[in-house]
């Protein structure tokens, strides 16, 4: 359900860093399973926990939605000097596990990510957005169907 557009770097002398991630953390949105189906209310838990030494966020958690559970389990890291970000991203059951590539433009971390659909049976392009502010995040999930399209919004807040 949570899924990743590389748009142009931009250097932010605010931006927020990820190293205030770590932590426990709790969020609420909608969520779809794939573009053309109903949204559903989910709910989630998460933990994340940042190495300095490698400049590495992992998250782990768990969502829940009236039909499924799911999981989010992945880390992204950034290079030093750098707007660029990778990482891996594990949906068990979903996607699998894929590797995600971005950039960072300003407080967004923006992925982009191939990977097969269980549905349709094929590989799709999908976008995730991690909005970051302050004291809470928002991760916006698209898929790619005539342009992107929303299939997920969940914000964090401690």
């Amino acid at each position: 359900m949570l899924a990743a557009l590389m748009l142009p770097a931009s250097t932010s002398v605010n931006r927020v860093d990820l190293s205030k991630y770590g932590g426990k953390w709790s969020g609420s949105g909608w969520g779809k399973r794939d573009a053309g189906a109903p949204r559903e209310r989910v709910r989630c838990r998460m933990t994340a926990k940042y190495r300095a030494k490698t400049r590495r966020l992992s998250v782990s958690g768990k969502c829940a939605a009236a039909s499924r559970s799911f999981t989010l389990l992945g880390h992204v890291a950034e290079y030093r000097g750098s707007n660029r970000l990778t990482g891996r991203w594990v949906n068990p059951s979903g996607m699998g596990s894929v590797k995600v590539a971005g950039r960072r433009n300003g407080n967004n971390l923006i992925f982009t990510f191939r990977a097969k659909d269980r549905k349709l049976g094929k590989m799709r392009q999908f976008r995730t957005v991690w909005k970051l502010n302050r004291n809470s995040f928002t991760l916006n999930s698209q898929v790619a169907k005539g342009g992107y399209r929303d299939i997920g919004s969940i914000r964090f807040s401690r």
